[in-house]
């Protein structure tokens, strides 16, 4: 078991994406509260179907790719003839594990970047989302992140592929243990790579705030030359700084007829 999760630590993340979309199955020690997922179906249009976890009636949830989400353009809008860089999505894989009362799941996404008659060589960052929602009247997001996902264009290539691995979309499985309403979305998110944008320009909060200037005191009297000093009060303290708050992303928004 050892060898297995060394070897997987020395893997790129290119090779681990292949790996996943090769079929092969996460592994994992077999105990009776560890399953992991069998075969999944890819459909035509690359979503993956629900499947249950091994020796479970628990479903590993459905993956797809977020309606309107697929493509992505720098800049945003472009022509054929203004156009620098366009993104779209492959291949999708997910493999899911569950230990006791919560789910893991390892989430594979295989993306290509073409370049457009005004782009060319160098680096660009591909804003990236995955999120598993619960799909219902009123959808509700469980877990969402945003990705900055580096490419780089190597000269003379006219297009680039880029693979992103998610290893620990964990999440606590619902009393019913029904999760066919749950499903993994995946999609390019621009909206996403602006909001984390701002967060990150925002100035963070010095270590200790200046005091306030404080109003002059009246001179002190002079003391007898006998009389000793008295002790200095206490030094005063100040309140430590407001923690910045963390940048929070919207949640995804809804499927078409329905942080994804």
């Amino acid at each position: 078991m050892t060898r297995i999760s060394s070897s997987r630590r020395l893997m790129s993340p290119h090779a681990r994406v292949a790996v996943m979309l090769g079929g092969l199955i996460l592994t994992g020690c077999s105990t009776t509260n560890l399953a992991t997922t069998t075969p999944p179906k890819t459909n035509p249009d690359g979503s993956i179907s629900a499947a249950k976890v091994t020796n479970t009636d628990i479903d590993c949830p459905a993956m797809m790719v977020r309606s309107g989400a697929s493509t992505w353009q720098v800049p945003p809008g472009s022509n054929t003839t203004t156009l620098r860089y366009q993104g779209a999505l492959g291949q999708l894989a997910r493999e899911c594990v569950v230990l006791g009362d919560s789910m893991t799941i390892k989430v594979g996404v295989e993306g290509r970047v073409l370049v457009g008659p005004k782009g060319g060589t160098g680096n660009l960052t591909v804003p990236l989302r995955i999120a598993l929602v619960q799909e219902g009247p009123q959808p509700k997001p469980v877990w969402t992140k945003f990705y900055s996902v580096p490419v780089n264009v190597p000269a003379g290539q006219s297009q680039v592929t880029f693979t992103h691995v998610e290893d620990d979309l964990t999440f606590a499985i619902p009393p019913s243990k029904d999760l066919s309403s749950y499903v993994i979305y995946v999609g390019y998110d621009p909206q996403g790579a602006i909001a984390n944008a701002k967060t990150a320009k925002k100035p963070a909060p010095s270590g200790t705030k200046t005091a306030a200037k404080s109003k002059p005191r009246p001179p002190v009297a002079a003391q007898p030359a006998v009389q000793p000093m008295t002790p200095a009060s206490t030094q005063p303290t100040f309140a430590p700084p407001p923690q910045q708050q963390p940048g929070q992303f919207a949640p995804p928004p809804p499927p078409s007829g329905s942080n994804g």
